[in-house]
């Protein structure tokens, strides 16, 4: 069975969806943060501390592109993964969801989590802004989305389950 990825702002429920999704359809889980923390030995800060968002962003990339062929897994990933077009191609060629939700709603499910670096500044609000707005286009362009802000993570799930059954059925 082809995977799922999920894509989105940070706080749009990527992880928790993606955790919930899995367990529904019988799939793995896996978030591509984490298994770059991981991998890194380091907290995603440290990382952009230590090294910065461009050597973040490449291993995210090598990431997508190693686990682009996995099977029956659900992949949650880093809200700027859609930064690099080579990743949209990666995304674009596989089932991908955008999690979409007004930025007031996301801000608030993130404003104190001090784990996002790119919000350690400050003025969080207005810099979280600028980069959602940055990045909308990019998340609009994929094929399928789903509302997060008004519904259950679970909803969120099934409306997914939902939209993979009808994508796959019709190639059977």
């Amino acid at each position: 069975m082809n995977s799922i990825f999920l894509v989105g702002f940070m706080g749009a429920g990527k992880t928790t969806v993606g955790s919930i999704l899995a367990k529904k359809m019988n799939f793995s889980f896996y978030d591509t943060d984490q298994m770059i923390v991981e991998e890194e030995s380091k907290e995603i800060v440290d990382i952009f501390q230590a090294d910065g968002e461009e050597y973040f962003r490449d291993l995210e990339s090598k990431k997508l592109l190693n686990i682009e062929t996995s099977s029956s897994t659900v992949f949650s990933t880093g809200g700027g993964i859609v930064l690099r077009k080579e990743n949209r191609e990666v995304l674009n060629r596989n089932f991908t969801i955008y999690l979409k939700a007004p930025y007031d709603v996301i801000f608030s499910r993130i404003k104190e989590d001090r784990s996002r670096p790119l919000l350690n500044t400050e003025d969080p609000y207005n810099t979280g802004l600028k980069i959602f707005e940055s990045r909308r286009e990019l998340y609009d362009s994929f094929q399928f989305s789903v509302e997060t802000d008004s519904i259950s993570p679970d909803l969120v799930a099934d409306k997914i389950c939902d939209l993979y059954k009808k994508k796959y059925e019709k190639r059977t």
